[in-house]
């Protein structure tokens, strides 16, 4: 099967449809909640809730007809067919679909290798795909091991220490006259003017906490003004009190308040999580980093200097490239590529990076 883009705009759009259907009846799709069982009971980050809002925001955000039509028009149409390896990461669940979406839109053929801790999940999708049209099980398959002589292209994501191994990868495939991307560590920022609404605060919670704050697009530095009024904040954040009823981030929040403790370092113990002032972006879990500016400019020239660290920067009109609003971090769109590389066109303009 060689998709045209008629065909693959009514598949994909099928999906998204299926998925939301699914969402509203769990049993219209039972392979799907066998996946969604399975998912929690192998990883104890991955609770139900968090897979169905990262299913909702997919059928919603990347599955629905028309942004797909839109997205796929400003890139070329599909050529020769290549075989695309791609290294998925397993932070969130399906963190690694809008490689999925990107490989099989652009006309090629998708070798997966999955994570462990999300190794069921999209390949229910991409039953689901199959069962829509079977011309699909050609197009897709899940291997352990993507040797260099089997893939034209490669994509890898996850920790700057895996990183490290994908290197030696794409020097092979390099050698043979293939191309790599590859895809490092980040975390993401928010910048606060001191008079945000309450909803621009709770959007706030679930840019931090979402997944347990476990996502690049996780916010994990705050950047507030000189006087900062905390208090707003705080009470937002104090009623996300579900985020204790988890085992492991519960750990982790008494473990780290103990630590600091221990250390002497100076906290802001939100109920749910502690505050350090500090401006470093690698913050461990239930801990969230701040640090004070004074002019907007000042925020800016850390953001820049730090950009190849950061995943996107949420905030109210901010002057960025990768800017979102208030609560969308882990809403991604069609347009918002990891990395800040283009996908698409890496894929179908053999974008160099």
């Amino acid at each position: 099967m060689h998709p045209n883009r008629s065909s693959f705009l009514s598949h994909f759009s099928e999906l998204g449809r299926r998925v939301r259907a699914w969402l509203r009846d769990e049993t219209t799709c039972p392979a799907l909640s066998d996946a969604v069982q399975k998912s929690v009971a192998g990883n104890s980050w991955f609770t139900a809730e968090n897979i169905k809002y990262a299913l909702a925001a997919i059928a919603s955000d990347m599955l629905e007809e028309q942004r797909l039509q839109q997205w796929l028009a400003a890139y070329p149409a599909a050529g020769s067919a290549k075989r695309a390896g791609v290294i998925m990461a397993g932070n969130i669940p399906l963190v690694g679909f809008h490689d999925f979406l990107c490989v099989l839109a652009a006309g090629h053929v998708f070798l997966g290798k999955l994570s462990h801790k999300d190794a069921f999940l999209l390949p229910a999708l991409a039953d689901i795909l199959m069962d829509i049209h079977p011309g699909w099980r050609s197009r897709i398959a899940f291997q352990e091991t993507l040797p260099v002589d089997g893939m034209d292209f490669l994509i890898a994501t996850g920790s700057d220490h895996s990183a490290h191994y994908f290197e030696t990868v794409a020097a092979a495939l390099r050698a043979a006259g293939g191309r790599s991307l590859i895809r490092r560590h980040r975390r993401s920022v928010a910048v606060l003017g001191g008079e945000e609404t309450e909803e621009e605060l709770n959007g706030l919670a679930n840019d931090l906490f979402n997944y347990f704050g476990w996502g690049c697009r996780n916010v994990s530095l705050l950047y507030v003004p000189d006087g900062y009024r905390w208090q707003p904040l705080a009470t937002v954040l104090a009623a996300q009190q579900r985020l204790l009823q988890h085992a492991g981030y519960a750990h982790n929040y008494r473990y780290q308040k103990a630590l600091l403790t221990l250390q002497h370092k100076p906290f802001r113990d939100m109920s749910v999580a502690l505050l350090c002032e500090e401006a470093s972006l690698h913050a461990p879990p239930a801990v969230v980093h701040y640090c004070y500016y004074r002019a907007p400019g000042d925020v800016f020239k850390s953001i820049e200097r730090q950009r190849g660290q950061i995943q996107c920067v949420v905030g109210n009109a901010v002057n960025c490239n990768n800017f979102c609003t208030f609560g969308a971090a882990q809403r991604p769109s069609l347009h918002d590529y990891a990395d800040g590389v283009d996908t698409m066109k890496w894929i179908t303009m053999k974008y160099e990076v």
